[in-house]
């Protein structure tokens, strides 16, 4: 997170906004969450297990996109069509 969603105010790495006080203690939690799962497709990438790969990429794209995750999402559907 680069800035505060509420309020625009530069991220500082804290779970309150210090501009306006808002928890983002969720978002952040959220933010973990996908990062654990983007991890965990390469992972999967690593070993060729495609489809949970493409599972796990897509998860993580539900909580937040990130262009690592769209790729492996899609290269895990390719290898999937062609395998």
């Amino acid at each position: 997170m680069e800035r505060c969603p509420a309020c625009r105010a530069r991220f500082k790495e804290e779970p309150v906004c210090y501009r306006c006080g808002a928890d983002l203690s969720m978002l952040l939690a959220i933010e973990a969450e996908a990062t654990s799962l983007e991890r965990q497709a390469v992972a999967l990438l690593g070993v060729g297990a495609w489809v949970e790969a493409h599972h796990v990429a897509e998860r993580a794209l539900v909580l937040q996109f990130s262009p690592l995750a769209a790729a492996i999402r899609d290269l895990a559907h390719w290898e999937i069509g062609h395998s």
